[in-house]
């Protein structure tokens, strides 16, 4: 094995457990936006900002793994109501007026620092390795107002659905072999 070095010695040792975010809802701030115009959304980066998870991301890892806490707000056509009620939001927690020059002279980076409310929950998904894994995902926006009211649903676990395999019956129809077919 070659040496390691420096970087081995000021490493911290792991023992691999870690505090998870508990799903529900959080006051965040917006730490980093990225419009990625090519597929019309906005990439948001939040840390928490209030109560007893306040700097949740804070630390090396959080900076290091942006996308474990992040979402993506669409400005699709077909999207732009949940836009638009993202930045009503947004408005409404900081006396911003961002959802009325949305339509002309909007800059996303003016969103770094503002507050937002988050509704978290987790889902699970088939990882690389075939086996099942939880990861947390920002489910609603809402306002600070509403975070604070506690004016959300904590949402439960979403289950993970394996696809179905080629030549599997569809739910609710029987599978039926050729030789019961009548023609």
């Amino acid at each position: 094995m070659k040496p390691l070095g420096k970087a081995y010695e000021e490493a911290k040792a792991s023992t691999g457990d870690f505090q998870r975010l508990p799903a529900g809802g959080y006051i965040a701030r917006m730490t980093a936006v990225e419009d990625v115009a090519d597929k019309l959304y906005l990439k948001v980066t939040f840390d928490i900002a209030e109560g007893k998870f306040a700097g949740f991301y804070g630390d090396d890892w959080g900076r290091d793994h942006p996308a474990a806490h992040s979402f993506i707000r669409s400005y699709k056509d077909n999207c732009l109501g949940m836009f638009k009620g993202f930045l009503s939001a947004v408005d409404e927690s900081n006396n911003t007026k961002f959802k009325d020059q949305a339509g002309g002279g909007f800059k996303e980076q003016q969103l770094v620092g503002k507050l937002i409310g988050v509704v978290i929950g987790y889902e699970e998904y088939m990882s690389d390795r075939g086996d099942i894994r939880e990861r947390m995902r920002v489910v609603a926006t809402r306002t600070v107002a509403q975070i604070r009211a506690e004016q959300f649903k904590v949402p439960e676990l979403k289950k993970y659905e394996a696809p179905a395999e080629a030549g599997s019956p569809v739910p609710g129809f029987e599978q039926v072999k050729d030789e019961d077919l009548p023609f």
